[in-house]
């Protein structure tokens, strides 16, 4: 377990939020989810939220994930340690999509302590190709379990087996569609509006460097842009990246349906 992992588990506590009238405290129905390392408040929430700990999430998450040959290539943590993100891969389960370029099933769990998301998994895709490491924003199951609800008992293993299957069936049949389905030069233009203009120089000059001739081609030419130019520890990119394989999966849909 290295530092930076370690650093996602920091302590965290619940203090009520009262109010004193005539030495007498009454609760507000409200409570602040503190830092305990650095008394940071991260977020002052109802008292019908149940605090969803990194830690218990993860003790349910590990196991399956290691069992079924997971290892970890990511974690974040932004708003100071408000939310959270660590990204297994699955190198046993490897697809060649054409030309040596290889990809792996990954997993992604996710926590708040916001309330901004619930706790979740999402399954997506690894690029060995890529030797920094870094993950495409390819969504292809997910699952969650909202923190009101939340109890020692919950299932979430069962959400995690859910989303490493869903992964490892489309990796095995639903490549296919953007290998094989020829590009229509229109739909560059169409992705290109979907960049933050910051970013659409690279992808335009990525894609004179390397004609993309297929819908597959397409997607590496996003995906490429997403991981080595846009910046990892900035929240919006992780939220990008979810748009890109499902815009792209979608433009593949209509000229197959055309063609």
């Amino acid at each position: 377990m290295d530092n930076n992992f370690k650093q996602t588990l920091f302590p965290v506590k619940e203090v009520p939020a009262e109010t004193s009238f005539n030495h007498i405290n009454k609760n507000t129905g409200y409570k602040f989810i503190v830092r305990e390392d650095t008394n940071e408040v991260l977020s002052c929430m109802t008292n019908e939220y149940k605090l969803i700990k990194n830690e218990e999430i993860l003790e349910k998450a590990i196991p399956i994930i290691e069992d079924r040959g997971g290892i970890l290539v990511e974690e974040n943590l932004f708003g100071d340690g408000a939310r959270a993100s660590w990204q297994w891969k699955f190198p046993e389960v490897e697809v060649d999509v054409g030309d040596g370029d290889l990809m792996n099933p990954t997993i992604n769990i996710g926590n708040s302590y916001d309330g901004s998301s619930e706790a979740n998994a999402i399954a997506g895709a690894f690029r060995l190709i890529c030797s920094n490491g870094l993950v495409i924003g390819i969504t292809f199951g997910k699952g969650s379990t909202r923190h009101s609800i939340w109890t020692k008992k919950n299932n979430f293993e069962e959400i995690i087996s859910g989303v490493i299957n869903s992964v490892e069936n489309i990796f095995k049949t639903d490549f296919r569609d953007l290998i094989d389905t020829e590009l229509n030069k229109n739909d560059i233009v169409k992705l290109i509006k979907l960049f933050p203009e910051s970013h659409t120089e690279s992808l335009f000059q990525y894609i004179i460097a390397h004609e993309p001739k297929t819908y597959w081609d397409l997607l590496n030419a996003a995906t490429w842009v997403a991981t080595h130019q846009m910046k990892r520890n900035v929240e919006a990119t992780h939220k990008f990246e979810s748009k890109i394989y499902s815009t792209v999966s979608n433009l593949a849909k209509k000229q197959i349906a055309i063609a």
